[in-house]
């Protein structure tokens, strides 16, 4: 039929139809892409949230037989409290601080405390830094109008982190609401979402949103749990030290952790600064109670991650580090799920390949 004329005819009126056709339906998905691409993040976050809680949601839900919209709703606002309470509590430390320092340099007051004698001897630039640090604790106010060039740069460049820091915190929080509606309506969503699976992968699908729902779930408590209780522990230690800027730091460490970098490089200058300012009793104490603090990520994390995966915990741990690098915070979790289900596809080729070859 397709040598004759009429049918080569039909068989082009055919093709065409579906050029046409998936033409039209891949410019309508480009677009829809498109309008989509300023708030895929606050999805994508929404998304992430609803597996991390969803078993709580359940517990709410379905144990306790709370309503479902009540149920999501008051895991939001635990989320949005969780998420605020720090943001707040550390702006406001931060304004007190400062508040305090710019009455302090008002009144002539010693903002920079003097540096140690042992200063001088360090090599290099003991002597230069030992002068810088004598003339900002002296004369606060001199050395300020000296640097005023570097101090306003600097100040410019908080003021733009800061702005970035707070539309983040904005977009998380808009995430967590959204995350709260998902939920309310996941009795619907997850047969949908285990359809639509299915439609893709077949009879792999419903497990690869398996592997993505406990992958997601243990990395949540993995990382951001162990990172939340590292630094809240670290922060307790510094603000009964006595540490200037305490909040800040915590909520420096809090990022670090995160991030996969870790709390040693802020922690550590912190130690030596104790030992140098305060009694050896004060410094030693608080030595021994940080130092554990700093290694307590690298025994808890592997276990909450590795908890019922059957993912090894060398390609969930690549792909946080991988991810992270590439997408930031998101990809701390797209980047494990990725490299499961790509282990997952793996496997199932490798196990079925012998078995093809017979």
């Amino acid at each position: 039929m397709i040598d004759t004329e009429k049918g080569q005819a039909v068989l082009s009126r055919l093709t065409i139809d579906i050029a046409v056709r998936l033409a039209l339906i891949a410019g309508v998905a480009y677009v829809s892409l498109l309008l989509l691409r300023p708030v895929a993040p606050l999805l994508l976050w929404a998304v992430i949230l609803a597996v991390a809680v969803f078993p709580l949601y359940v517990i709410l839900h379905r144990r306790l037989g709370i309503r479902a919209g009540l149920a999501a709703t008051a895991l939001s606002l635990v989320l949005l409290a969780l998420l605020l309470g720090p943001v707040v509590l550390l702006a406001t430390s931060a304004v007190d601080t400062l508040d305090g320092y710019g009455r302090m340099l008002v009144q002539g007051g010693h903002v920079v405390p003097p540096p140690p004698e042992s200063v001088r001897g360090w090599p290099l630039i003991g002597q230069r830094l030992h002068d810088f640090w004598s003339t900002a604790a002296t004369d606060s106010r001199t050395f300020f109008n000296t640097h005023v060039g570097q101090i306003a740069s600097a100040g410019r460049w908080i003021g733009r982190l800061a702005a970035g820091i707070t539309f983040e915190i904005l977009q998380f929080a808009a995430a967590v609401i959204v995350a709260g509606v998902l939920l309310a309506h996941s009795d619907r969503l997850a047969p949908t979402v285990a359809s639509l699976a299915d439609r893709i992968a077949d009879a792999r699908g419903r497990h690869f949103v398996a592997i993505a729902g406990a992958t997601i779930r243990n990395v949540s408590q993995g990382v951001i749990g162990v990172a939340l209780l590292q630094s809240a522990l670290l922060g307790l230690g510094m603000l009964v030290a006595g540490v200037p800027f305490a909040g800040a730091l915590t909520f420096v460490c809090l990022v670090l952790a995160i991030v996969q970098i870790g709390p040693n490089i802020v922690m550590i200058p912190v130690i030596v600064w104790m030992w140098f300012t305060m009694p050896a009793l004060h410094a030693g104490l608080f030595t021994v109670y940080t130092a554990p603090l700093l290694l307590i990520d690298n025994v808890l994390r592997p276990i909450v991650m590795a908890r019922g995966l059957g993912t090894p915990l060398a390609v969930i741990l690549a792909g946080v580090i991988c991810g992270t690098l590439t997408g930031g915070l998101i990809g701390l979790f797209v980047g494990p799920v990725v490299l499961a289900v790509f282990y997952d596809l793996v496997m199932v080729w490798a196990a079925k390949a012998p078995e093809e070859g017979r």
